[in-house]
C-alpha cells in the first residue's frame, strides 16, 4: 500500500474512505488494489456470517481505476468463498435492478459517482439492504483486525450480459411515452453513455446525446450535474436544437438534473413537485420522502395534493431506508437522487426518472408543467471546504454557539433553522471534508437576514473563514 501522507498513519487515511453511506476515496492515496482485496474479504466475511446466500452481483462504472480495483475486489471475495455474477460496465441503477430481477440479495457497485476522476469507491448492498454508517465502519474494523472468515472452498465467477435488455423490457411494462418531445441528454462521459442510445431508441424518443463516450478522464466537464457550471453545454444544446427538455446524468447514472426549453435548470426538489403531483392523483394519502435540503414548496405541494410528507437525512441510504420503513411511493433529495416505489422498485435511478418525466409531459401534452412551479428565492448548495475532517469540529461548535430566537429547529441532519418567511441549513457533507449550506426565502430581505444570522455565527467560530455569501 502507498505511504502515509501529511503525518497521518496509513490506517487513518484508509479509515477516511469509509463514509456515511459508501466507501469512497482518492486513488491511490486512500484506496488502492490492496485495500480493495481486503474490502472483498471483509464483505465476504459479513456475507458468510449473516447471509443465507453466498452470491454477489458486481458492476462498475467507467472510471479509469475501475478494472484494477474490480479485479482485486473479486479476488478477495472469491478467496473467501463467495460466488460472483459480473454484469459488466453499467450504471448503478442497473446493479440495483439486477438484484431484484435475478433475485440475489447482495450487490457491489464500483463507482466514484459524481466525484472528480481520481476518486473511486463502492456502494454496498447486503441482504437486500444498502449499508451505511456503523455497518460500513464494521467492514473497516474487520480489515483493521484481519478478522476474516477462512473458507475451505473458493468462489466462482460467471458473467451476465443480458441485464440491459431485461431492464428495458421491464421499464416498458411500467411506462408509456406518447408523441415524445425532443430531448437532449448529457451523459457527461459517464457510464450512462454505454446504454442511453439503446434505451431512448426503445421508447422512440426524439433525442440527441452529447458527451456520450464513456471516458474516465471526463474531458468535457466533471460528472456532477448538481453543479450548475457543469450544465453549460446542455443548456446551449437545448436552446440550439429547440428541444423541450434537457437531461443531465451524473457519472454513475443514479442522479438527474433537468433543463427546460428556455435553458433553465429544474432542480431535483422541483422535479419532486412534478412527480408528487402525478403520483398523488392516483394514490391519495401516499407518503413521499425528501431530504432536509429540499424546498419548502415541496412539503406544501405534498400536503396540498393529499399526500403525507416525510423528512429525511440527506443520503441515498437514508432515503431508501425511510421509503421502506414508511412504505412511501416516492423519495428524493436535492442532489438528484430520485426513488420511485410507485410501479418501480424504490431505488435511485436517473434513467428511469427521466423516462417517468417524459411520460408525464406527453400525457399532459404540454411542457408547461416544467415552468408552472411554485417560486421562491433560493441558493444552490454552498460548499465550504475544510482540511481533513475539521468540518466536523466546526459543525459541533456551530451547534453549541447558535441561538435562533423564534425559529423551528430541525436537527436530524445538521441544523435546519425555519422561520415563516425563510430557512437556512448547515450540515456536514457525507462525501467530502466540507460544510454544506443552503438557504431559501420568500423575499430578498428575508434571504439577506437568514444568511446574515448564519454568517455571524460562523465568523464568531472562525473569523478567517472564507464565506461565499
Amino acid at each position: 500500500m502507498v505511504l502515509a501522507l501529511q503525518g497521518k498513519s496509513r490506517l487513518d487515511i484508509v479509515k477516511d474512505a469509509f463514509r456515511a453511506y459508501d466507501i469512497r476515496g482518492t486513488y491511490p492515496e486512500q484506496i488502492d488494489e490492496d485495500l480493495f482485496y481486503q474490502i472483498g474479504k471483509s464483505i465476504a466475511t459479513k456475507i458468510q456470517k449473516e447471509s443465507n446466500e453466498k452470491k454477489i452481483i458486481i458492476c462498475m462504472d467507467g472510471r479509469l481505476t475501475g478494472p484494477l480495483l474490480k479485479k482485486s475486489l473479486i479476488a478477495g471475495l472469491i478467496d473467501t468463498g463467495i460466488d460472483i455474477i459480473d454484469i459488466g460496465i453499467l450504471p448503478t441503477p442497473l446493479l440495483y435492478f439486477s438484484l431484484y430481477h435475478l433475485k440475489i440479495d447482495n450487490g457491489l457497485m464500483i463507482t466514484g459517482s459524481h466525484n472528480p476522476k481520481n476518486y473511486n469507491g463502492i456502494k454496498i448492498v447486503i441482504n437486500k439492504k444498502t449499508l451505511f454508517n456503523e455497518h460500513i465502519m464494521r467492514l473497516f474494523e474487520t480489515i483493521k483486525n484481519s478478522d476474516y472468515v477462512n473458507s475451505r472452498e473458493k468462489g466462482v465467477k460467471e458473467f451476465n450480459n443480458e441485464i440491459v435488455d431485461e431492464y428495458i423490457n421491464e421499464i416498458r411494462t411500467t411506462i408509456t411515452i406518447k408523441n415524445p418531445f425532443k430531448v437532449v441528454i448529457d451523459c457527461g462521459n459517464g457510464v450512462t453513455g454505454a446504454i442511453t442510445e439503446r434505451i431512448f431508441n426503445a421508447f422512440n424518443v426524439d433525442h440527441e446525446i452529447i458527451h456520450e463516450n464513456v471516458d474516465g478522464n471526463f474531458p468535457n466537464h466533471p460528472p456532477d450535474p448538481s453543479n450548475e457550471n457543469n450544465l453549460l453545454d446542455i443548456k446551449k444544446a437545448v436552446v440550439k436544437t429547440q428541444s423541450e427538455l434537457g437531461i443531465a446524468y451524473d457519472g454513475d447514472g443514479d442522479r438527474i438534473i433537468a433543463i427546460n426549453a428556455d435553458g433553465e435548470v429544474i432542480w431535483p426538489d422541483e422535479l419532486m413537485i412534478i412527480f408528487s403531483r402525478d403520483i398523488l392523483k392516483r394514490n391519495k394519502n401516499a407518503k413521499i420522502v425528501y431530504d432536509v435540503k429540499c424546498t419548502a414548496n415541496l412539503e406544501k405541494e405534498i400536503k396540498k395534493n393529499g399526500g403525507i410528507p416525510i423528512l429525511s437525512r440527506t443520503g441515498h441510504s437514508f432515503i431508501k431506508k425511510a421509503i421502506t420503513e414508511e412504505k412511501a411511493k416516492l423519495g428524493g433529495e436535492m442532489s438528484g437522487h430520485i426513488f420511485f416505489a410507485d410501479k418501480w422498485y424504490g431505488f435511485d435511478d436517473g434513467i428511469y426518472t427521466s423516462l417517468r418525466l417524459l411520460e408525464i409531459l406527453t400525457n399532459n401534452k404540454t411542457s408547461n408543467i416544467l415552468t408552472n412551479l411554485p417560486k421562491s428565492i433560493s441558493t444552490p448548495e454552498i460548499n465550504i471546504p475544510f482540511d481533513e475532517n475539521n468540518h466536523i469540529i466546526f459543525m459541533k461548535s456551530f451547534v453549541e454557539q447558535s441561538k435562533f430566537e423564534g425559529a423551528k429547529i430541525v436537527d436530524i441532519d445538521g441544523l435546519k433553522i425555519i422561520y415563516d418567511d425563510s430557512w437556512g441549513l448547515i450540515r456536514c457533507s457525507n462525501t467530502t471534508s466540507s460544510i454544506v449550506l443552503r438557504f431559501e426565502a420568500d423575499t430578498d430581505i428575508a434571504m439577506k437576514n437568514i444568511k446574515s444570522m448564519f454568517k455571524k455565527i460562523m465568523l464568531r467560530i472562525d473569523n478567517a473563514l472564507i464565506i461565499p455569501f
